[in-house]
């Protein structure tokens, strides 16, 4: 059981600010990424620039339903890999899982940590 440090607050976790910063960090940059491939893709794809504003009555209903799933759907995939990239580092370099992770985490995950 965990003791509560000051002002009954739990005691702050071993490198939580640390796991902030490079799980941001490479979601960020993973996203960057994303973006210069499905624009390249995209422009590859349909000979055109990739709608800047697909809210614009200017594009077409389908294009923008088409473009809102492809960066939605490639968005989501890269920040989930830099962020399983990240946590297999961590885990690697502490032996622990990050900050945070530990909750979600199954008894097997917990286990080929240890």
């Amino acid at each position: 059981m965990a003791t509560k440090g000051s002002a009954g607050k739990p005691p702050k976790e071993k490198g939580k600010t640390t796991w902030k910063i490079m799980g941001t960090g490479l979601s960020v940059l993973a996203g960057i990424a994303a973006t210069k491939a499905l624009d390249a893709t995209w422009k590859t794809a349909t000979g055109r620039e990739p709608p800047n504003a697909p809210e614009s009555p200017e594009i077409g209903n389908s294009e923008a339903l088409v473009w809102a799933g492809v960066t939605g759907l490639s968005m989501g995939v890269a920040r989930m890999y830099a962020t399983r990239k990240a946590a297999n580092y961590w885990v690697k370099s502490f032996g622990v899982l990050p900050p945070g992770m530990n909750k979600g985490a199954t008894k097997k995950t917990k286990e080929k940590v240890k």
